[in-house]
């Protein structure tokens, strides 16, 4: 199993803009992807990408601002954007997650993430 825990408050999913036939990722976005991708390299200690089928789990934490109780987004959109931080490093495609887990709590900005290979 790998555990990775990135101190990053989390960033949802963006739909890809286009100008013309240009198409990217918001700024914010691609930093978030890249700062995970770091943390993930790092919990993965030289390890290849798993190559099978892969269960994922992951908790989502941010600090709640004033008194509102109210959502700070989607969890399905925070997932995706940890789906996609991960290729390449965890795993090769993101289509080898045939299981997940996710959840959002108040707390310290981070992000606990659990990768287990299914054999």
């Amino acid at each position: 199993m790998i555990r990775i825990e990135a101190p990053l408050s989390p960033v949802p999913f963006t739909r890809v803009m286009g100008n013309g036939k240009r198409r990217y990722n918001s700024a914010r976005y691609t930093e978030f992807k890249e700062e995970l991708g770091f943390f993930a390299f790092q919990a993965m200690g030289g390890r290849e990408p798993f190559k099978g089928c892969v269960k994922l789990s992951a908790e989502f934490y941010k600090k709640r601002r004033g008194v509102s109780k109210g959502s700070w987004g989607d969890v399905d959109n925070f997932l995706k954007a940890v789906l996609d931080s991960l290729i390449g490093i965890c795993y090769v495609d993101d289509g080898q997650v045939i299981q997940v887990s996710a959840a959002k709590a108040y707390g310290d900005p981070r992000i606990v993430i659990e990768l287990e290979e299914v054999k």
